[in-house]
Parts: structure tokens; sequence; C-alpha cells
């Protein structure tokens, strides 16, 4: 309980002490990190694809107040991972199969961490390895506020 009113009074506390947007990374008890909102800010999600074992990048900025998500690589072992025509441009690039011009948008981000999955976020420039700072299934917000 103390956790999350801590979070919740760190919140409140950034907000008051600037005008200026913030990006949060965290949980629902614990900030992670806090970024100015910068438009066309990038932030990568990689992981490890549950099913395949093989890698994912989700590459993101933000737009409008918005989260876009612009592409998404995987590798694959030769099975494939489905794709529908509609969602963007499809193409390879070597080892890579790439899913460009995307633009799903989304208000926030909630991932979580899962097992064998190495979540990881970079946002301003950081990098995250969230897998190894909590216990599988938990839930990782990014979000405006």
């Amino acid at each position: 309980m103390k956790k999350l009113l801590f979070a919740v009074f760190a919140l409140i506390f950034l907000t008051m002490t600037t005008h200026q947007p913030k990006i949060f990374l965290g949980t629902e008890s614990k900030t992670i990190f806090v970024a100015d909102y910068q438009e066309n800010l990038p932030i990568t999600i990689n992981f490890t694809h549950s099913v395949q074992k093989t890698p994912v990048i989700e590459e993101l900025e933000l737009r409008n107040g918005e989260f876009v998500l612009l592409r998404t690589k995987y590798k694959s072992q030769g099975v494939g991972l489905p794709f529908d025509a509609s969602d963007g441009n499809f193409h390879r690039d070597g080892e890579w199969f790439v899913m460009d011009d995307m633009n799903r948008r989304f208000k926030n981000l909630e991932l979580r961490t899962g097992k064998g999955t190495r979540l990881k976020i970079t946002l301003d420039g950081r990098g995250f390895e969230l897998y190894k700072k909590f216990p599988l299934g938990t839930r990782i917000i990014v979000k405006r506020f």
C-alpha cells in the first residue's frame, strides 16, 4: 500500500510541478521511468515470441498524444507468423520479416511479463529489461499524463 501511495504522490507531484505532459512507464504500484512528452518520441518493445521463441521488435512513436505502432519485425522458424495485407506493407529484410506502415493507434500501452519472453522497452533512449525486474504476469503500463 505504501508503494502505491508513493507512486500516486510522485505522479501528482510531477504533474503539479510542470505543465509539460509526461510519459509514464511503470506498474500499478511502481514508477520505473518518467520522460517528458516529445512528439515523434520513439519507443521500442523487444520480446521473444512465446511460441516460436524468436525475437520480435515493435517500433512505435508518439503522435498527437497517442502511441502509434509503425512496424513490427520478427524472425521465424519457417512456419511464419500470421499477417493480413491490410495491416501494412510486408517484406523481408535479411533474416527479418517486416510489416511496415502499420499505423495502429493506442491511447496507452499495456504489456505483461511472460515466461521466457524477455520483455524490454526502450523509451527516450533508455532501455529497461522488465523481465529481470518483475515477476511473471506483471502488468506494465506506458501512458501519457
